[in-house]
Protein backbone atom coordinates (compact mmCIF):
# COMPACT_ATOMS: atom_id res chain seq x y z
CA UNK A 1 0.00 0.00 0.00
CA UNK A 2 3.00 2.54 0.60
CA UNK A 3 4.46 1.75 -1.99
CA UNK A 4 0.97 2.39 -4.42
CA UNK A 5 1.31 6.01 -2.74
CA UNK A 6 4.70 6.57 -3.31
CA UNK A 7 4.35 5.59 -7.09
CA UNK A 8 1.04 7.62 -7.50
CA UNK A 9 3.23 10.60 -5.67
CA UNK A 10 6.13 10.07 -8.03
CA UNK A 11 3.84 10.02 -10.78
CA UNK A 12 1.74 13.55 -10.24
CA UNK A 13 4.73 15.40 -9.44
CA UNK A 14 7.02 14.32 -13.05
CA UNK A 15 3.60 14.90 -15.12
CA UNK A 16 3.32 18.36 -13.34
CA UNK A 17 0.58 18.29 -11.94
CA UNK A 18 0.80 20.18 -8.67
CA UNK A 19 -2.52 20.76 -7.99
CA UNK A 20 -3.50 17.10 -8.07
CA UNK A 21 -0.48 16.51 -6.11
CA UNK A 22 -1.80 19.14 -3.60
CA UNK A 23 -5.20 17.19 -2.91
CA UNK A 24 -3.59 13.76 -2.80
CA UNK A 25 -1.17 14.57 -0.37
CA UNK A 26 -4.17 16.36 1.55
CA UNK A 27 -6.55 13.28 1.26
CA UNK A 28 -3.04 11.41 2.24
CA UNK A 29 -2.81 13.03 5.51
CA UNK A 30 -6.57 12.89 6.51
CA UNK A 31 -6.60 9.47 5.68
CA UNK A 32 -3.65 9.22 8.29
CA UNK A 33 -5.25 11.05 10.57
CA UNK A 34 -8.52 8.82 10.26
CA UNK A 35 -6.15 6.27 11.25
CA UNK A 36 -4.95 7.00 13.79
CA UNK A 37 -8.14 7.76 15.57
CA UNK A 38 -9.76 4.78 14.70
CA UNK A 39 -6.51 3.29 16.50
CA UNK A 40 -7.00 5.56 19.06
CA UNK A 41 -11.00 4.44 19.29
CA UNK A 42 -10.04 1.19 19.21
CA UNK A 43 -7.79 1.64 22.17
CA UNK A 44 -10.04 3.41 24.33
CA UNK A 45 -12.58 0.96 23.46
CA UNK A 46 -10.24 -2.25 24.58
CA UNK A 47 -8.95 0.33 27.84
CA UNK A 48 -13.03 1.22 28.47
CA UNK A 49 -13.56 -3.15 28.60
CA UNK A 50 -11.04 -4.39 30.23
CA UNK A 51 -11.92 -1.46 33.13
CA UNK A 52 -15.50 -3.16 32.90
CA UNK A 53 -13.94 -6.34 33.72
CA UNK A 54 -12.00 -5.21 36.52
CA UNK A 55 -15.11 -3.30 38.10
CA UNK A 56 -17.00 -6.42 37.81
CA UNK A 57 -14.30 -8.13 39.57
CA UNK A 58 -14.07 -5.95 42.37
CA UNK A 59 -18.04 -5.81 42.38
CA UNK A 60 -18.50 -9.44 42.88
CA UNK A 61 -15.50 -9.82 45.31
CA UNK A 62 -17.11 -6.90 47.74
CA UNK A 63 -20.55 -8.30 47.24
CA UNK A 64 -19.47 -11.78 48.61
CA UNK A 65 -17.55 -10.49 51.43
CA UNK A 66 -20.34 -7.70 52.56
CA UNK A 67 -23.34 -10.47 52.30
CA UNK A 68 -20.67 -12.28 54.67
CA UNK A 69 -20.44 -9.35 57.27
CA UNK A 70 -24.39 -9.21 57.43
CA UNK A 71 -24.78 -12.64 58.82
CA UNK A 72 -21.81 -12.39 60.74
CA UNK A 73 -23.68 -9.04 61.98
CA UNK A 74 -27.29 -10.37 62.36
CA UNK A 75 -25.74 -13.16 64.45
CA UNK A 76 -24.02 -11.17 66.70
CA UNK A 77 -26.85 -8.46 66.78
CA UNK A 78 -28.95 -11.74 68.15
CA UNK A 79 -26.89 -12.32 71.04
CA UNK A 80 -26.86 -8.91 72.20
CA UNK A 81 -30.98 -8.86 71.89
CA UNK A 82 -30.66 -12.27 73.69
CA UNK A 83 -28.65 -11.08 76.55
CA UNK A 84 -30.55 -7.54 76.94
CA UNK A 85 -33.67 -10.13 77.26
CA UNK A 86 -31.77 -12.00 79.94
CA UNK A 87 -31.00 -8.69 81.69
CA UNK A 88 -34.61 -7.84 81.87
CA UNK A 89 -35.58 -11.06 83.06
CA UNK A 90 -32.91 -11.67 85.66
CA UNK A 91 -33.75 -7.64 87.00
CA UNK A 92 -37.86 -8.47 86.73
CA UNK A 93 -38.38 -11.99 87.85
CA UNK A 94 -37.80 -13.59 91.61
CA UNK A 95 -34.30 -15.62 91.39
CA UNK A 96 -35.64 -17.63 94.30
CA UNK A 97 -39.16 -18.89 91.74
CA UNK A 98 -36.47 -19.72 88.96
CA UNK A 99 -34.75 -23.18 88.97
CA UNK A 100 -31.15 -23.79 88.95
CA UNK A 101 -31.05 -24.38 85.57
CA UNK A 102 -32.94 -21.21 84.36
CA UNK A 103 -30.48 -19.10 86.68
CA UNK A 104 -27.71 -20.57 85.35
CA UNK A 105 -28.68 -20.03 81.48
CA UNK A 106 -28.97 -16.86 82.57
CA UNK A 107 -26.60 -16.13 84.29
CA UNK A 108 -23.77 -17.77 81.35
CA UNK A 109 -25.85 -15.66 78.65
CA UNK A 110 -25.40 -12.44 80.71
CA UNK A 111 -21.58 -13.38 81.26
CA UNK A 112 -20.90 -13.92 77.70
CA UNK A 113 -19.17 -11.33 75.44
CA UNK A 114 -19.78 -11.25 71.95
CA UNK A 115 -18.52 -8.93 69.00
CA UNK A 116 -18.87 -8.61 65.59
CA UNK A 117 -15.79 -8.96 63.57
CA UNK A 118 -16.15 -8.55 59.82
CA UNK A 119 -14.32 -9.99 57.15
CA UNK A 120 -12.32 -6.88 55.68
CA UNK A 121 -9.45 -8.39 53.21
CA UNK A 122 -11.02 -7.56 50.08
CA UNK A 123 -12.12 -4.04 51.27
CA UNK A 124 -8.96 -3.28 52.29
CA UNK A 125 -7.45 -4.11 49.40
CA UNK A 126 -10.17 -2.24 47.37
CA UNK A 127 -9.33 0.75 49.22
CA UNK A 128 -5.49 1.02 49.79
CA UNK A 129 -5.01 0.02 45.90
CA UNK A 130 -7.21 2.65 44.68
CA UNK A 131 -9.28 0.12 42.70
CA UNK A 132 -12.73 1.92 44.57
CA UNK A 133 -11.71 4.28 41.67
CA UNK A 134 -13.02 1.51 39.32
CA UNK A 135 -16.30 1.81 40.47
CA UNK A 136 -18.53 4.26 38.25
CA UNK A 137 -21.29 4.28 40.40
CA UNK A 138 -20.36 7.68 42.70
CA UNK A 139 -22.89 7.12 45.10
CA UNK A 140 -21.85 3.46 45.68
CA UNK A 141 -18.19 4.61 45.95
CA UNK A 142 -19.21 6.87 48.69
CA UNK A 143 -21.49 4.33 50.55
CA UNK A 144 -18.09 2.16 50.70
CA UNK A 145 -15.66 4.41 51.80
CA UNK A 146 -17.64 5.79 55.14
CA UNK A 147 -18.68 2.54 55.84
CA UNK A 148 -15.60 2.05 58.19
CA UNK A 149 -16.59 4.64 60.24
CA UNK A 150 -19.99 3.51 60.97
CA UNK A 151 -18.29 0.11 61.47
CA UNK A 152 -16.12 1.88 63.90
CA UNK A 153 -19.10 3.69 65.72
CA UNK A 154 -20.67 -0.07 66.45
CA UNK A 155 -17.63 -1.83 67.81
CA UNK A 156 -16.83 0.93 70.13
CA UNK A 157 -20.10 -0.05 71.82
CA UNK A 158 -19.67 -3.54 71.87
CA UNK A 159 -15.95 -2.90 73.09
CA UNK A 160 -17.30 -1.08 75.72
CA UNK A 161 -19.64 -3.19 77.15
CA UNK A 162 -17.68 -6.24 77.02
CA UNK A 163 -14.85 -3.79 78.86
CA UNK A 164 -16.70 -2.97 81.76
CA UNK A 165 -18.40 -6.01 82.06
CA UNK A 166 -14.61 -7.67 81.84
CA UNK A 167 -13.29 -5.53 84.16
CA UNK A 168 -16.50 -4.73 86.80
CA UNK A 169 -18.74 -7.98 86.73
CA UNK A 170 -15.93 -10.93 86.32
CA UNK A 171 -14.26 -9.86 89.34
CA UNK A 172 -17.58 -9.33 91.63
CA UNK A 173 -18.53 -12.69 90.75
CA UNK A 174 -15.69 -14.62 91.11
CA UNK A 175 -14.79 -12.99 94.75
CA UNK A 176 -18.61 -13.34 95.60
CA UNK A 177 -19.42 -16.91 94.56
CA UNK A 178 -17.85 -20.32 94.43
CA UNK A 179 -18.36 -21.94 91.03
CA UNK A 180 -19.03 -25.68 91.07
CA UNK A 181 -17.00 -26.86 88.10
CA UNK A 182 -19.33 -30.04 87.73
CA UNK A 183 -22.40 -28.10 87.21
CA UNK A 184 -21.41 -25.14 85.43
CA UNK A 185 -19.95 -27.48 82.54
CA UNK A 186 -22.24 -30.88 83.59
CA UNK A 187 -19.37 -32.67 83.21
CA UNK A 188 -20.60 -35.55 85.80
CA UNK A 189 -24.04 -35.80 87.41
CA UNK A 190 -24.22 -33.76 90.50
CA UNK A 191 -26.44 -34.75 93.52
CA UNK A 192 -29.09 -32.94 95.09
CA UNK A 193 -27.29 -31.38 97.75
CA UNK A 194 -24.71 -30.39 95.36
CA UNK A 195 -27.31 -28.21 93.47
CA UNK A 196 -28.83 -26.77 96.51
CA UNK A 197 -25.21 -25.67 97.51
CA UNK A 198 -24.67 -23.96 93.78
CA UNK A 199 -28.11 -22.44 93.39
CA UNK A 200 -27.80 -20.55 97.08
CA UNK A 201 -24.28 -19.10 95.94
CA UNK A 202 -25.82 -18.18 92.63
CA UNK A 203 -29.04 -16.16 94.66
CA UNK A 204 -26.60 -14.76 96.98
CA UNK A 205 -24.55 -13.07 93.98
CA UNK A 206 -27.96 -11.96 91.61
CA UNK A 207 -29.65 -10.79 94.91
CA UNK A 208 -27.14 -8.12 96.10
CA UNK A 209 -26.92 -4.51 95.56
CA UNK A 210 -24.25 -4.70 93.59
CA UNK A 211 -24.91 -7.25 91.45
CA UNK A 212 -27.69 -5.55 90.34
CA UNK A 213 -26.21 -2.08 89.94
CA UNK A 214 -23.59 -4.05 87.70
CA UNK A 215 -26.80 -4.99 85.45
CA UNK A 216 -28.01 -1.73 85.53
CA UNK A 217 -24.32 -0.87 83.97
CA UNK A 218 -24.00 -3.58 81.94
CA UNK A 219 -27.65 -2.44 80.01
CA UNK A 220 -26.61 0.90 80.11
CA UNK A 221 -23.83 0.39 78.03
CA UNK A 222 -25.39 -1.79 75.70
CA UNK A 223 -27.64 0.85 74.54
CA UNK A 224 -25.57 2.38 72.15
CA UNK A 225 -25.24 -1.53 70.35
CA UNK A 226 -29.06 -0.94 69.94
CA UNK A 227 -28.68 2.55 68.23
CA UNK A 228 -25.89 2.07 66.25
CA UNK A 229 -26.59 -1.83 65.06
CA UNK A 230 -29.50 -1.15 63.02
CA UNK A 231 -27.86 2.22 61.36
CA UNK A 232 -25.13 -0.22 60.49
CA UNK A 233 -27.52 -2.71 59.10
CA UNK A 234 -29.18 -0.93 57.18
CA UNK A 235 -25.71 0.70 55.40
CA UNK A 236 -24.33 -2.58 54.54
CA UNK A 237 -27.60 -3.70 53.29
CA UNK A 238 -27.95 -0.67 51.39
CA UNK A 239 -24.25 -1.53 49.97
CA UNK A 240 -25.58 -4.99 48.40
CA UNK A 241 -28.00 -3.77 47.08
CA UNK A 242 -26.70 -1.45 44.89
CA UNK A 243 -23.84 -3.76 44.49
CA UNK A 244 -26.55 -6.11 43.08
CA UNK A 245 -27.73 -3.76 40.90
CA UNK A 246 -24.06 -2.72 39.53
CA UNK A 247 -23.55 -6.28 38.71
CA UNK A 248 -26.22 -6.81 37.14
CA UNK A 249 -25.79 -3.42 34.98
CA UNK A 250 -22.19 -4.69 34.44
CA UNK A 251 -23.08 -8.25 33.10
CA UNK A 252 -25.74 -7.51 30.61
CA UNK A 253 -23.27 -5.12 29.00
CA UNK A 254 -20.65 -7.58 28.68
CA UNK A 255 -23.79 -9.89 27.59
Amino acid sequence: MIKFFNKMRKQLVNDNQTGRYLKYAIGEIILVMIGILLALQVNNWNNNRQSKREELKVLKSLHKEFNENLTNFDSAYRFHLKRKEAIETMMTSNPRELSLDSLRSLNQIINNNYTFDPFQGIYNSVINSGKIELISNDSLKIKIARIQDLLNDYKEEETNTMGFTQNNLYPFQIERSKINFNISYNTKESSIDERLEFKQNLLQVIESDKYENLLVYVYGYMRGIFIEGPVLRKKILSIINLLESEIEKNENKNN
